[in-house]
């Protein structure tokens, strides 16, 4: 086996997802009941996708997708005028975070350069908004 296997790409994918994961978890461990369960969903959802990129099952992310596009037209506020920053409580602050490494997932994930993970590419491009309008809307409770 080639001792360097851990440094091909798609493991600095894999890494920056299981990061994205574990801020996520940060973010609930503060956050409260609703809000918790809607963040359990997504880590579900970045454990399947973590099973494809390491090839091991098939993922379907078109629905989840398209539901993550509709919540974020129904908490988009055209209000927001500025860059946020980052802070006004724990949960926000750790969505935030979330929000970043998930952009850095995404950027890692399309230098893959393969066809096949389009498809995760576009619920990642999806992912970071959503995170960033609930980490809005955690600012402002």
């Amino acid at each position: 086996m080639d001792k360097n296997f851990k440094s091909a790409p798609v493991f600095a994918a894999l890494g920056d997802l299981d990061e994205l994961n574990t801020t996520l978890g940060l973010a609930r461990a503060f956050a409260k009941k609703n809000l918790k369960q809607k963040i359990l969903l997504l880590q579900n959802d970045l454990i399947e996708i973590g099973g494809f990129l390491s090839g091991v099952k098939k993922v379907d992310l078109k629905e989840k997708a398209a539901l993550l596009a509709e919540k974020i037209n129904q908490m988009a506020n055209s209000s927001v005028k500025t860059f946020s920053r980052p802070g006004a409580n724990k949960t926000s602050a750790f969505l935030h975070l979330a929000r970043a490494v998930c952009r850095r997932l995404e950027r890692r994930v399309i230098g893959l350069k393969k066809k096949n993970f389009q498809e995760v590419v576009f619920y990642l491009n999806l992912l970071s908004p959503y995170l960033f309008w609930l980490a809005q809307k955690e600012e402002k409770i």
